[in-house]
């Protein structure tokens, strides 16, 4: 049996729904009851969690990350370096440990920008039929960009090109969502701005409307959402005319732009912990002080974007793009404490990682709340996280993480020098 019932914590079920003395019953890997701890009788030899001066939280949700990226802390290695470099067996076990990472920390899913052939599905996979511990994955098998754009300029010169890593026009590019979808893509991520590697410029523009809405067009009807890497206000717009599901790092956002995005029903997933990690940290972290210096611009623009984005109504989902040593697996807590730093409730920062997040990934009906049906992520706090979000980035306070009802407390802590 496979039962737990955790008891006596402040339940945080939804936004809006709170249970002092709570009570969560989950039974084959799913949520029967969500409540009172008075109102209900735990079923017997059901095992028990006390979670008395904790926060019970549904599992928490990263909606873009770079999962096979550098996991050794201690060697910092230039991304471009890490890419061309490290073979991919290795990428893919940086990501197993990333993803152990993200778990203890409690993010129980992840939103996955992938790597080609690196095999990030196949991990996914194992994770969801179980010989692999794991958070959730939904994967994008590879980036679709242009030639010179974004995702081709990100991969060094001397890196050989293959026919799949770019396209052209609007034939091949319904044509590679087609291709990714075969590979079992569970989204796709689209390259629409320029960023900030050598020699590039984040205002240029990557791809025309029409390139975009064939992309969108084919992705909708194979039942996938697209992402748009899209930093400035001219990329924005054209994401959005051609139907983009959401916007990622949207740093040059502005206010008609915002209204229009509300309007739509656009996410936002603002990524602003990377920012703040290269601000703070960036050359401790593989970055010249040249390179910090280019990213300042925007890493304000963010802040002024997520402003705008509030207060026009946008939905927020929380994204960090965990990336390597630039912005660390397992401290995907920044993020939300970034939200509150610039002006949201803990309340409203939890929502976007849970209820809103659940939704940009189609999976509002299985994830995201602590209710009856659902599956049963959940994560136990030591604290008030409703007063204190600040009680999420210290992983000494995650008391326990579950997954389709299953503790994986014993084994984070089992791994726990590894992932250190």
């Amino acid at each position: 049996m496979n039962d737990i019932a955790i008891e006596g914590g402040l339940v945080w079920a939804a936004p809006g729904t709170h249970h002092v003395n709570g009570l969560v019953v989950i039974q084959n890997g799913i949520i029967t009851y969500v409540g009172p701890a008075d109102d209900a009788a735990v079923p017997a030899e059901t095992r028990r969690i006390d979670a008395s001066g904790c926060t019970v939280l549904p599992g928490l949700i990263d909606a873009h990350v770079h999962l096979t990226t550098n996991s050794d802390h201690d060697n910092v290695v230039a991304s471009a370096v890490f890419r061309r470099q490290v073979t991919k067996p290795a990428k893919l076990l940086h990501g197993l440990r990333n993803a152990h990472r993200a778990l203890a920390a409690g993010f129980t899913t992840l939103r996955v920008m992938g790597h080609r052939d690196v095999g990030e599905i196949k991990l996914r996979d194992f994770v969801e039929r179980g010989p692999t511990i794991g958070p959730r994955l939904l994967v994008s098998p590879w980036w679709i960009t242009m030639t010179n754009g974004h995702g081709d300029r990100s991969y060094p010169p001397c890196t050989p090109r293959r026919r799949r890593d770019i396209a052209d026009g609007v034939d091949e590019c319904g044509k590679l969502v087609r291709l990714q979808a075969r590979e079992g893509a569970d989204f796709i991520k689209v390259m629409v701005s320029g960023g900030m590697s050598p020699a590039e410029e984040p205002h240029r523009p990557n791809y025309t409307v029409a390139e975009l809405t064939a992309i969108v067009d084919e992705a909708h009807d194979l039942d996938l959402r697209v992402a748009a890497h899209a930093l400035s206000i001219d990329d924005i717009r054209r994401s959005l005319a051609a139907g983009v599901d959401s916007i990622e790092h949207g740093s040059y956002l502005d206010e008609p732009t915002a209204k229009e995005m509300a309007e739509r029903g656009s996410y936002l997933v603002p990524t602003m912990a990377f920012d703040d990690w290269c601000q703070r940290e960036g050359t401790r972290r593989g970055l010249t002080p040249e390179g910090v210096e280019d990213l300042r611009d925007a890493h304000d623009r963010t802040l002024e974007a997520f402003a705008i984005a509030r207060q026009a109504g946008v939905r927020i989902a929380m994204g960090t793009d965990s990336s390597g040593t630039l912005c660390p697996f397992g401290a995907h807590a920044r993020e939300l404490e970034l939200y509150v730093e610039h002006g949201m409730t803990p309340e409203e920062a939890l929502t976007t990682a849970t209820v809103t997040a659940a939704e940009l990934l189609g999976r509002e009906h299985q994830i995201g709340k602590l209710a009856v049906g659902f599956a049963g992520d959940v994560v136990v706090v030591t604290g008030d996280v409703l007063s204190d979000i600040r009680l999420l980035g210290d992983q000494n306070n995650i008391a326990h993480v579950l997954t389709a009802g299953v503790d994986r407390s014993d084994y984070l802590a089992a791994a726990a020098s590894v992932l250190s």
